[in-house]
């Protein structure tokens, strides 16, 4: 398995893989499919060094994704945390790919001079959780019932982790 930062080759597959998300309506607050008109300026933004986003490959194929985003944009008190996500197909999971993912953001982040990392996560989404768990995050607030999917609402958890230079 290969991580590496993002190219344009991969936008189409990283959507894939973030629609594929959205269509099972469990862990994304999104609810409508992201298209390249939508997205553009979201992959211009992360092929900056500041917000990177890195991609995973078994076999040279794009399995899931990580990007570092400005937490809070606009307001600059905030400079010095980022929010994380992450999103792996799921005919990938449990095979270690959302930990080398989080690792290589983790260290990218420390690189780039972030204090904190912020991870969003449905307090229904148990494996999201190990995942944060098992990197060093610690459940920093939860806010119930703010997500609504078709009806259904479900809790939402900020996870956040201390960078050490």
């Amino acid at each position: 398995m290969n991580v590496r930062l993002v190219e344009e080759k991969d936008y189409g597959r990283v959507l894939e893989i973030l629609n594929e998300e959205i269509a099972a309506r469990k862990f994304t607050a999104q609810l409508s499919p992201a298209t390249m008109t939508m997205r553009k300026d979201w992959f211009i933004h992360h092929s900056a060094p500041r917000h990177p986003m890195f991609v995973a490959e078994v076999d040279g194929y794009v399995v899931g994704w990580v990007t570092l985003t400005e937490f809070r944009a606009g307001r600059e008190g905030f400079r010095f945390t980022s929010e994380i996500s992450y999103y792996i197909d799921s005919r990938f999971h449990r095979q270690g790919i959302g930990s080398m993912l989080m690792q290589r953001a983790i260290d990218e982040a420390r690189e780039i001079g972030f204090r904190n990392l912020v991870a969003v996560v449905f307090d229904t989404n148990l494996s999201s959780r190990k995942l944060v768990k098992k990197h060093g995050f610690r459940l920093w607030g939860h806010m119930p019932d703010a997500v609504d999917i078709d009806g259904k609402t479900i809790g939402c958890d900020y996870w956040g982790l201390k960078i050490e230079k």
